[in-house]
Order: structure tokens, then sequence, then C-alpha cells
């Protein structure tokens, strides 16, 4: 619900503004860095935070702050104002993926962990799918007010929850734990993880902004560009649902560098893809995105238990410097992918993104085999 409650109003704060400051591209770069800039600056206040607080708590406390300044968007009336409130509004749900990565690691078996994680991700996904859809329909038929309004009633029911949740927790232990967590420092199978996902979020960055004029500029139809979102959305759906199988014998960095390494091969055939006419290259783009969807979802649960099964004890430092990582590189990457985008054909921008992805990659695996024990043989395979 909470999800929900925050894509749903996504298209509203847009179309604010837009309309209602008359924003230039400039103020949209400026609205984009209070999207995107204040969890990165807040990390160590996050990581301490999340360590040292029951997740419950901290995650009910981020949503009345999320519902509050929610609220106050119906009523500033200067930008600037508009600015600081969407900033604090974004530094506040920093707080929620740590804790909820918290939440999971201290509270449920760790047979159920990866069944956790995939409905985590699910949710978010199903989210991104209906809810802005949602708010464009209210907001195309009541107003974009009328989109805040429904934002707030389901962020005002995702902290009825959690209060819910509050009261089962058992709070003895997560304190204890956290008296633990927070003496502890990062070891060594941080900066593997760190790579994978800083690559991975660059990889895909550098060309989501920039992928309407791509489509364009190639003499697609502007109505593909909604069909491969809503093929990668599919994707994301359907690796959510499945269950992780994974060969027996593969340590957990394989399994981040497996999905990792079967986007950067997905990104050098949509190179291909866009030397071909346009009618096979339509299918074979939603194809394209719908198996980047997949992987992207798969990525996301062997991130979160990497980091359950691994680094334990610094569950809320780790996903809080993660969420930052992707969040900075959400910001800088599509300003590499423009200058590509403006001296390469889209061909050549994603066979020279996936070929040094994949050689990233391949050194991330080489000089972590050793710690990682990234196994090369054949083994039977389990499932989580």
């Amino acid at each position: 619900m909470a999800s929900f409650g925050g894509w749903i109003n996504f298209l509203a704060i847009l179309n604010i503004a837009t309309y209602r400051f008359d924003a230039t591209p400039f103020d949209l770069v400026i609205l984009s860095a209070a999207l995107l800039l204040p969890s990165v600056l807040l990390t160590k206040m996050i990581s301490q935070v999340c360590d040292r607080y029951p997740s419950t708590r901290v995650i009910g406390s981020a949503l009345v702050v999320t519902l509050a300044t929610t609220a106050a968007l119906l009523w500033v009336d200067h930008f600037a104002v508009f600015l600081l409130v969407i900033a604090v509004k974004s530094a506040a749900l920093g707080f929620t993926d740590p804790s909820e990565m918290r939440y999971v690691t201290i509270h449920v078996e760790s047979s159920q962990q990866s069944r956790a994680f995939r409905l985590l991700t699910l949710a978010q996904n199903m989210a991104k799918i209906c809810a802005p859809a949602a708010g464009a329909w209210v907001g195309e038929a009541f107003g974009d007010d009328h989109t805040m309004f429904a934002s707030l009633i389901l962020i005002a029911m995702a902290i009825v929850l959690m209060l819910k949740s509050a009261a089962s927790e058992n709070r003895p232990h997560e304190t204890e734990a956290a008296t633990t967590i927070s003496t502890r420092r990062f070891t060594g199978p941080v900066l593997p993880l760190l790579l994978c996902v800083g690559i991975c979020f660059a990889l895909a960055g550098a060309v989501n902004n920039q992928f309407p004029l791509m489509l364009k500029n190639q003499g697609f139809d502007k109505s593909v560009l909604a069909m491969v979102v809503s093929c990668a959305a599919l994707g994301g759906v359907l690796g959510s649902l499945l269950p992780n199988r994974q060969r027996a014998t593969h340590s957990d960095l394989g399994r981040l560098l497996i999905p990792a390494f079967v986007t950067c091969v997905v990104f050098i055939a949509m190179g291909e893809i866009f030397r071909m006419p346009l009618h096979p290259a339509v299918f074979l783009l939603g194809v394209a995105f719908f198996s980047t969807g997949l992987v992207g979802a798969r990525f996301r649960v062997s991130c979160r238990m990497y980091i359950a099964r691994r680094l334990p004890d610094q569950v809320a430092s780790v996903s809080a410097t993660l969420q930052s990582i992707g969040l900075f590189v959400q910001f800088v990457a599509p300003c590499v992918g423009a200058v590509m985008t403006s001296e390469m054909s889209n061909s050549q921008v994603f066979f020279a993104l996936g070929c040094a992805a994949t050689a990233a990659l391949v050194g991330v695996a080489v000089a972590f085999n050793k710690t990682a024990q990234i196994p090369l043989s054949s083994d039977p395979v389990s499932a989580d």
C-alpha cells in the first residue's frame, strides 16, 4: 500500500511542477535532484537510525512524514517550497527499504526469506505498473488534487498496518541485534555487491531517459514505448513470482553475476535489433525488454538474499549504501547516456554499454573469485 500510494502521485507531482509552477527543463532537473539526492546525502544517518531502532517504528515514522509532506503538496504555492517538501518526502522514503530488509532478516525465518523478498519485489513491481496508470486516470477525471487524496488514503492505511505489526513485534530481539550491528564495520563481501549493483544501475540508467528519443529517431511509432515498458513490467512480475532455483554450488556472488551477465547480453542483442527492419525489431524489442524485466527482478531478489546471508550483521548499513548508489547512478548515468546518444547510433550505444558492463562484471568475477568461490561445475539444481 505504501508503494502504491507513493507511485500513484508520481505523475501528479510532475503535472503540478509543469502546470502549476510552469517549470522549465532546468527546473525539472532540480526536481529530479530533489527526488533522488536526499537519500544519498543522508546515507550515514539512515543506516544508523535503521540499525538502532525497531524496523516497524522506523517505517511507520517514515510513512507519517510521507503522509504529511504529501498533504502539504496540496497547498504549497511557491516552487522553492514545493522542492523543499519533495526533498523531505524523498528523505523520509529513504528509510523504508533498509528497514524492510532488516525486518525480513530479523523476523522471517531463513527458509522463508527468499519468498518474502520475492513478494516484496512483486508488490513494488505491481505498484510501478498499476499506480501511475491509476493516478493518471484519477488526475484526468477529477484533477491532481484528488490523486493526492487517493495517495494519502493508501499511505494512511499502510501506517495503520505498520502499527498493528509493531504491536506484535519482538522488540527485545531486535534491540539486542541493533547493539551488535552498530559496532560492526563493512567487511569484504560488501565490495563485490556494491560493484555489481552500481554496474547494473548504470547500464539501465544510461538509456532509460533517452529511450523515447531513440525510438523516435529510429522511426518507431510512439506506441512502441508503452509496449516495451509493459513487457518489462510483465517480466518483472514473472521474475518476482518464480521461485529461486539455483545450482547447489553457486555462491551468493554467483547468483548476482548470472542475471547481471544476462542483462549485458540482452543489451548487446538490442544493439543488433536496432539494425533490423522495424517490423521484426518491434517484436524482438518486446522480447528483450521482457527479459530485462525478468532478470532485473531476479537480480533484486538475489541482492537481498546476498545481504541476508553474507552480511546479516550489516543489513541496514549495506541496504542504505546500495540505495544511495542506485539513486546517485540514476541521477548521473542519464547525463552519460545523453552524450552517447548524441555522438553514436542507437545500435552503437547499446553495444558499447553491454560490452563495457560485461568487461566490468568479468573484472568483478575475477577479482573476487577466490573469496566468493564461484563454481564452474554443473551440479544438480536446488530450490531456495
